[in-house]
């Protein structure tokens, strides 16, 4: 009965010990990890050396923003994400989702572009998801909501998604005639 007694204070113990030294080694690999860093950060180029880089990240920030407008067009948007026998209130949700996760998953190219294009994206991101609202008002089911979605995106004066793609196009020109 004694080593049961004894196992039962000594196993604890072992499992805490491991776990602090799991996390001491995992602390140090973070600082050695940010030493290096900061030691790459130090032996950088000039600004004149990155700016070649950077024009990279910038056309690799307009390609991924072009095509994240493309995703988020209604017909595209559809395509992908088909009503099938959801209820009118389940197909927005999951069509405001996608929406949602598309543009979260980009985010971070908001570096790279200028703030009145990322605007402009932002308008459009909410054009869509309004113009989808709007076509779910009354809706039972999502079929209903997909065709009055339909209906709507061709009947409106100005497709936002198109909008924030030519701003895109000109402002990567201008990047690669500058």
């Amino acid at each position: 009965m004694d080593w049961i007694a004894t196992l039962s204070w000594l196993l604890p113990l072992a499992v805490s010990a491991y776990l602090i030294y799991a996390i001491s080694r995992l602390m140090q690999r973070g600082e050695k990890l940010l030493a290096a860093i900061a030691g790459q950060q130090a032996k950088a180029p000039t600004q004149e050396g990155n700016s070649a880089s950077g024009g990279t990240y910038q056309l690799q920030a307009y390609e991924r923003l072009s095509l994240l407008m493309e995703r988020m067009s209604i017909p595209n948007l559809m395509l992908r994400n088909s009503p099938g026998d959801l209820s009118g209130p389940q197909y927005t949700a999951s069509l405001l989702h996608t929406i949602r996760t598309e543009f979260e998953h980009n985010v971070t190219q908001q570096v790279y572009v200028s703030d009145q294009l990322w605007e402009i994206l932002i308008l459009a991101r909410d054009n869509v998801s309004q113009l989808i609202t709007r076509a779910a008002e009354g809706a039972d089911t999502g079929k209903q909501v997909a065709n009055r979605l339909l209906h709507m995106s061709q009947n409106q004066p100005q497709d936002a998604v198109a909008v924030a793609q030519a701003a895109i196009r000109r402002e990567a020109a201008g990047q690669l005639n500058a």
